[in-house]
């Protein structure tokens, strides 16, 4: 399997603060790769963001965007930090509050004036080839001899200076009068010692000198190539936007998605804002459906202004009031809905979208139960015909939501979950139907050894088993040979559930940390909540730390058999014998 991966720059700024995961390949069931993903991280600014795409060269350009919008967000994060303790910085701090305020009230307005149709050109890989010098040699020390240019391009290079011959003369004048006089012979005996050694050195400066041109040959060489092997790169990605630019004005339904995302991703929002969404293109229906992350209340800033307490040397806070903070909450969320649709129709350059049907989610803890959960709180499906014809400028968000018969609570702020218009897709064409394999287990069967069809459907009976008391669905996607989702479980337990990824690897050898990877990547793909991976071996000490504080859990051999007993039924793993019996 060709491995993934792609050079990028952290920014400075950002060294030490962020995690970028390594990138993952998702596979349909048969085997054949869907898309690309990337998970990135910032603890310190509570950010983070899994890149997808269904390029895989288009993906460093999502993440070179993501890491330029995080370092700007990082540098204002540092200058308020730097702000909120020093007095004098009352008069800016309060300007600040009043922008942050005036920007949640005017959340719509800002878009108005912007064309969010994508900029083809703007988002091309325009970047210059530029390379570290030490980069061009093999043991990464940088030749002295060699000058390179601010692009790294190796220009010249400097001889070692050739030692001047010596003449009768010169060696005549280390001598004095006397010995000039009487030493003729021996004068004569040092200037031929001299001119041997002097040929010698000349034959080892030019072996030097031969030696520099060389390695500056090879630098210019490497050089040379690496910026073909750049410009190669550069031009392909430029002609996968290309691509995509033809393929959406064609409609086709994958760049579709690919634009609509574009769009969503150019839309400028406050940095604490989750800028996450799942979107779906329904070609037949010409819908868009977004299921869009919406901020939690307690997220948007409430500060109303600040004074400085000279007395106890302190910045005193004052917010907005609770029912002024409610009331923010809905205007703002109303906006971001509105904003969205408008986005997304004004951006329809190829007349793809015939509607827009929009779930609010938020993620917050539930304060009766302490655990975090994500919930709709507000639907819409608005018609592009009918939404153009608004005047925006002039519009209550609130009052249009509900002119689009929209649902939702009476206050947002709430967080009262409703039941979306449209649903994303909950069906997928993967899933067959099951068979049972539970039913003919015993003591004899050797888990380790059985048909990794049959062990897979033995999965999802299992899983079937330990969900069911929850009102759960599990489902066995179609054959993959120990690759992609095996099996799918829809808990609609309020604080466990959740759409489950679980795959099946009857397995002879340690799981390698590469599964566990591939999982953690398709579970980001998925939407999922959780990843369960189940095995007849064991797991290596990398898997363990790796899937350590991600939502996945590993299951071994011993713990399937456990799993089985919990629920009445017996049987046994034999790895060695599984690997005799495949010898054969």
């Amino acid at each position: 399997m060709t491995e993934l991966g792609f050079n990028y720059i952290i920014p400075d700024l950002l060294v030490g603060k962020v995690r970028i995961g390594e990138p993952y390949r998702n596979h349909n069931a048969k085997g054949y790769p869907t898309s690309f993903g990337l998970d990135i991280d910032c603890v310190e600014l509570n950010l983070s963001k899994s890149l997808k795409s269904t390029d895989f060269h288009l993906l460093r350009g999502k993440l070179d965007e993501a890491l330029t919008a995080w370092e700007v967000k990082y540098q204002r994060h540092l200058d308020r930090q730097h702000k909120e303790y020093r007095a004098e910085s009352v008069d800016q701090l309060n300007s600040d509050a009043k922008e942050a305020l005036d920007d949640l009230r005017s959340l719509l307005e800002h878009t108005l004036d912007i064309d969010d149709a994508v900029d083809w050109n703007a988002i091309k890989r325009k970047d210059k080839f530029r390379v570290k010098p030490e980069q061009l040699f093999s043991d990464g020390n940088l030749p002295e001899f060699i000058q390179f240019n601010s692009h790294g391009r190796p220009t010249g290079f400097s001889n070692q200076a050739l030692p001047e011959k010596p003449t009768l003369e010169r060696v005549k004048s280390d001598y004095g009068f006397l010995s000039r006089l009487f030493r003729g012979k021996t004068i004569e005996e040092d200037l031929r010692r001299r001119l041997d050694q002097w040929r010698s050195s000349i034959e080892q400066v030019d072996k030097e000198n031969a030696n520099r041109q060389e390695h500056f040959a090879k630098s210019v060489s490497d050089y040379d190539e690496k910026k073909a092997e750049f410009d190669a790169e550069k031009r392909r990605d430029n002609d996968i936007i290309e691509s995509i630019k033809e393929r959406y004005n064609n409609a086709d339904p994958t760049a579709v998605e690919e634009y609509c995302d574009l769009v969503l991703n150019g839309s400028e929002y406050p940095d604490y804002f989750p800028k996450n969404w799942i979107l779906e293109y329904r070609e037949d229906s010409r819908i868009a459906v977004i299921e869009y992350k919406l901020p939690a209340p307690g997220r948007l800033p409430t500060i109303d202004s600040y004074k400085y307490i000279k007395a106890r040397d302190e910045i005193a806070e004052k917010h907005i009031s609770r029912a002024e903070q409610k009331a923010l909450y809905d205007s703002v969320v109303y906006q971001i809905c509105v904003r969205t649709i408008h986005e997304l129709f004004e951006a329809d350059t190829a007349n793809a979208l015939d509607a827009v049907a929009f779930n609010g989610l938020v993620t917050s803890t539930n304060p009766a139960t302490g655990v975090e959960e994500t919930k709709a709180i507000m639907s819409v499906l608005a018609k592009k015909e009918a939404f153009m014809e608004f005047d925006l400028s002039q519009v209550d968000p609130k009052a249009t939501f509900r002119h689009l018969r929209g649902i939702a609570a009476i206050a947002l702020s709430d967080l009262t979950p409703i039941p979306p218009i449209i649903k994303l897709d909950k069906s997928d064409k993967r899933f067959i139907s099951g068979r049972d394999i539970v039913a003919g287990l015993d003591e004899s069967v050797n888990l380790a050894a059985m048909h990794w069809d049959d062990f897979e459907h033995l999965i999802r009976e299992l899983f079937e088993e330990e969900f069911t008391g929850s009102g759960g669905e599990v489902k066995v996607t179609q054959a993959s040979s120990d690759g992609g989702v095996d099996a799918i479980a829809f808990d609609p337990d309020p604080i466990r559930g959740g759409k489950i990824v679980i795959q099946a690897k009857r397995y002879t050898n340690v799981v390698g940390v590469a599964a566990v990877r591939d999982l953690y990547g398709t579970v980001m793909n998925e939407g999922a909540t959780k990843g369960i991976l189940v095995t007849t071996s064991d797991y290596g000490r990398d898997s363990y730390e790796f899937a350590k504080d991600k939502p996945i859990t590993l299951l071994n051999g011993n713990n399937l058999l456990s799993l089985l007993e919990k629920h009445g039924h017996k049987a046994r793993i034999n790895v060695a014998e599984a690997k005799k019996i495949m010898k054969g």
